[in-house]
């Protein structure tokens, strides 16, 4: 008899609880009380176990490959949620915990909007217990932390892009259980009615947007404790826009004079549904011509500088 039992490969869930105060960092804070919350996300997947390799190398006389020693072992589990609000302009969006983890905090004292701005901290950053769950299993990730990329095309969703590194848990038998996604709200496309992006305060007419935290998260480990931390990020994305006038506006004169600009991508127009990321100084790298349907463009690639870390904000 085959041992297969035809699990289904679309079949899959990931659930999350980030660290609460009265449990030990990087233990299984769902399996200790917390209520994990259902992620409701696109392209999920997971590399459910990996290691560092020791070779030995032993001197026994023979060729041919030896056992290794296996260590340091993690998880990578990856995904991406929709560009969408809370439905309230004070509550958090359902996919905060994300942002939590990737090293921002959760800042309400605006009534009217929710920012996360970057922690420098590292004591103060969040990490998270995640559950991957596939048609009869379940795999566990400790202490996590993630990297986020923001993006949007015309004619297409914007998407909060994450990759989460951490502690390979575990990968047990189990069924997938009832989730509920009542707090996460219907998104709007990627439009002129929707979207729009300014830099140095200069609208443009913008047919894509991408920005990638790009969070170099590391694990850590020594004889008291296993621990993952972001060690570092540098902050690069891109943006194609319409070509405009260079007596309107000149990147190649911005970028040849190194000058810090400030940018801002906000996506949605109605309260409770309403994006938005900004960063006071950026610099534009490249300046890049193309075409898309006929029209001249130019895809400018930016980096945002330390000191000025983009704010997300929901409103």
């Amino acid at each position: 008899m085959s041992i297969t039992p035809g699990f289904k490969a679309k079949r899959r869930l990931l659930q999350m609880a980030l660290k609460p105060t009265n449990l030990a960092k990087g233990v299984n804070y769902i399996a200790g009380g917390e209520t994990p919350l259902a992620m409701q996300t696109k392209g999920l997947t997971v590399q459910p176990w990996q290691s560092e390799q020791i070779s030995r190398d032993l001197d026994d006389g023979k060729s041919g490959a030896q056992q290794v020693v296996h260590f340091g072992e993690m998880i990578t589990i990856s995904g991406a949620v929709e560009m969408a609000g809370s439905g309230t302009a004070n509550t958090a969006a359902p996919w905060a915990p994300l942002v939590e983890m990737s090293g921002y905090d959760v800042n309400k004292s605006v009534g009217t909007e929710v920012s996360h701005n970057r922690i420098l901290a590292a004591a103060d950053e969040a990490d998270a217990t995640m559950y991957f769950l596939w048609e009869g299993m379940y795999h566990i990730l400790l202490a996590g932390k993630c990297s986020l990329s923001i993006s949007g095309n015309v004619g297409e969703l914007g998407m909060i892009n994450f990759e989460a590194k951490g502690i390979y848990g575990g990968t047990v038998a189990g069924a997938i259980p009832t989730a509920t996604f009542g707090a996460w709200i219907q998104p709007v496309p990627f439009s002129q009615q929707n979207t729009s992006f300014s830099l140095d305060g200069q609208l443009f007419n913008t047919i894509g947007y991408e920005m990638a935290q790009n969070n170099t998260i590391e694990y850590d480990e020594g004889t008291e404790l296993k621990q993952i931390f972001i060690d570092d990020w540098a902050e690069e994305g891109k943006v194609i826009i319409e070509q405009p006038t260079l007596s309107t506006f000149d990147p190649f004169a911005i970028a040849r004079s190194s000058a810090l600009v400030p940018f801002e991508f906000t996506h949605g127009i109605n309260a409770g549904n309403i994006f938005k990321q900004s960063a006071a100084s950026s610099q534009i790298l490249t300046v890049t011509p193309g075409v898309h349907k006929g029209k001249s463009t130019w895809e400018l690639a930016i980096r945002v500088i330390r000191g000025s870390d983009s704010i997300i904000t929901t409103r």
